[in-house]
């Protein structure tokens, strides 16, 4: 697809970005110990400028981006607009002390003044701009998209379990731990609004019941088994990406440029 506004039944300028940068990334911490990994640059760029010129040339105009760890080294590096995208930032003053879901929970304020739909994603994703396409020109109203040629022989994943296109559960482990696996959980989703209205309404309760430690994909989880919320799943697993979570994804993820680059 040509870059631009995509094309089918849903309008990116609609639509209100979220993005999560807001931890320490432990599990890199060689590399991050003052930058936030989403500014670990690849082919001279940091990772999630990447994906905001994608978001950017496709049409997508609001982005709450969150932040903690390092919080003044992204907003210098991205500023109030990048590309065509206003930014308006939102903290998770206790990124040391939570996990990512209560960093999405930190976001409801900012996108209530400027409620609308939804594609949410974190800040270490590197993938295949057509992802995008892909995910916005789709039917469904809510869509996580799936990885169903994942392998995880090596280490677990974020999985999502499904049937007839339509998600069940999500769980950590390996593809041969559960039935009725999907794919791997690739992080780039779309909902809507009354989707998102839910949702924020049900975190209240579950963080004052269970605590601030908990990854987004438990919540999601838990969303979906509790109140019955459809989401589909779609297939993108013909497509490159890239999660960055150890220093050996960081290297693919340089290589994944250079590819994306050079077939661009």
């Amino acid at each position: 697809m040509i870059d631009g506004e995509a094309q089918g039944p849903w309008v990116a300028a609609d639509h209100h970005i979220i993005i999560l940068a807001a931890g320490r990334s432990l599990r890199l911490s060689r590399l991050t110990q003052e930058l936030p990994k989403s500014l670990l640059q690849v082919e001279n760029k940091p990772i999630l400028g990447h994906s905001l010129d994608f978001l950017s040339r496709r049409g997508f105009r609001r982005l709450t981006l969150v932040v903690g760890y390092r919080k003044d080294r992204i907003e210098t590096a991205f500023g109030a607009r990048y590309g065509n995208i206003d930014i308006k930032y939102a903290e998770n003053p206790l990124f040391a002390e939570s996990e990512h879901g209560w960093s999405l929970y930190c976001a409801r304020g900012s996108w209530s003044r400027n409620p609308g739909p939804v594609v949410f994603m974190d800040a270490d994703n590197l993938y295949d701009p057509a992802m995008i396409d892909r995910m916005m020109t789709s039917t469904p109203e809510n869509v996580m998209l799936v990885d169903e040629n994942l392998s995880t022989e090596d280490r677990e994943e974020e999985l999502v379990l499904g049937a007839d296109g339509v998600v069940t559960a999500l769980r950590r482990g390996q593809v041969a731990d559960f039935p009725n696996v999907a794919g791997g959980f690739v992080g780039i989703n779309r909902f809507s609004r009354e989707f998102m209205q839910a949702l924020f309404a049900y975190m209240d309760d579950f963080f004052a019941r269970r605590g601030k430690m908990h990854k987004y994909e438990r919540v999601f989880d838990a969303f979906i088994g509790e109140t019955g919320a459809r989401v589909d799943y779609l297939p993108v697993g013909d497509l490159n990406w890239i999660n960055v979570n150890h220093e050996a994804d960081y290297e693919l993820a340089k290589r994944l440029a250079r590819k994306m680059m050079s077939d661009a």
